[in-house]
């Protein structure tokens, strides 16, 4: 195990999180860690949820929601990290050939085939709303006011094509997910507004706790 993960710190990790399915509880874990720059510290926490799975599809499920919380989680920390932290667990797949050849099943989730613009905004602007409830036209529009591309940009490519993909994270678990990320950057007011988008796609007061506790514990925790 990553020197820098001990046993105790995991052990800290289940009892303050509690709330989280033991999925969940790791994604927002690696979250977390990736926007707090400890991406090294990421293949021994997934390998840990990894050893607790028996069924080969069970593992691959997991891979494939690590992946997508990193790859959703790089418009709230940034492509760098999300690289590095993409590269830190994949090192830990390849010498498991089952699981990379389930993997390999998987089909793509945003190819040129399956991307329409008008279809992807409009999936933007679901979860935009759904997140923001009767503030999004408000946020919306300070975005705007700020440069009409990024109100654009955060629309159809951030929330459309990034965030609003569900195949193996809802919306919920991806707020869960941007309140570990966000917790590390020192941001409160994205963090507030997760915190309360989290809320609204779902998740209890118990799993919001949760979530900021767990981030903030691995921010205590410098490598």
């Amino acid at each position: 195990m990553d020197e820098h993960i001990q046993a105790d710190e995991l052990k800290s990790w289940d009892s303050e999180a509690q709330a989280l399915d033991d999925n969940v509880r790791h994604l927002v874990a690696i979250s977390a860690m990736a926007s707090a720059n400890r991406t090294s510290s990421i293949a021994s926490v997934a390998r840990r949820r990894l050893d607790q799975l028996a069924q080969t599809s069970e593992k691959a499920f997991f891979i494939q929601q690590t992946r997508e919380a990193i790859l959703k989680m790089s418009c709230l920390m940034g492509t760098p990290k999300s690289i590095n932290a993409l590269t830190s667990l994949m090192s830990l797949v390849g010498s498991d050939s089952d699981l990379v050849q389930e993997l390999a099943k998987a089909p793509a989730l945003r190819s040129q085939e399956n991307y329409n613009y008008s279809q992807m905004r409009a999936r933007g602007q679901d979860l935009f709303d759904g997140i923001y409830g009767r503030h999004a036209v408000t946020v919306e529009g300070k975005l705007r006011g700020l440069y009409p591309d990024l109100a654009e940009v955060v629309m159809v490519d951030c929330y459309g094509r990034l965030l609003g993909e569900t195949s193996y994270l809802d919306g919920r678990d991806t707020e869960l997910c941007a309140i570990g990320s966000l917790v590390p950057q020192d941001v409160p007011s994205q963090l507030k507004s997760h915190c309360l988008g989290a809320a609204r796609m779902g998740a209890t007061e118990d799993m919001v706790q949760a979530a900021l506790r767990l981030a903030k514990l691995i921010c205590t925790k410098r490598p």
